[in-house]
């Protein structure tokens, strides 16, 4: 059987870097820690006063919208009790004909 060795540097360990040599690897992050942007906080402003602005359109008109389905279910559940009640009138009506 033939050894084989394996070189340090086929391991991925770099020259004393325990994180085999990723760190190297990493691109330079810019410093963000002291800048300050007004124009990303009053975009922040404008976002957030326009979701108020939506939800407080919108939430009536869900509202109205609802109280609509609500009426016209019920109105629809009468007009179908009356057709019930002529169809029945009418079926009578023949039968006593019959008769």
């Amino acid at each position: 059987m033939a050894a084989t060795k394996i070189k340090k540097s086929d391991t991925g360990q770099g020259a004393g870097n325990g994180a085999g040599g990723f760190r190297n690897r990493l691109p330079d992050m810019p410093n963000v820690d002291n800048q300050s942007s007004s124009s990303g906080s009053i975009g922040y402003l404008f976002v957030l006063t326009l979701f108020a602005l939506v939800f407080v359109l919108m939430i009536p008109l869900v509202g109205m919208l609802y109280v609509d389905t609500m009426v016209v279910k019920r109105e629809a559940r009468q007009q179908m009790e009356k057709v019930e009640k002529l169809r029945k009138s009418i079926e009578e009506a023949q039968k006593k004909e019959e008769k």
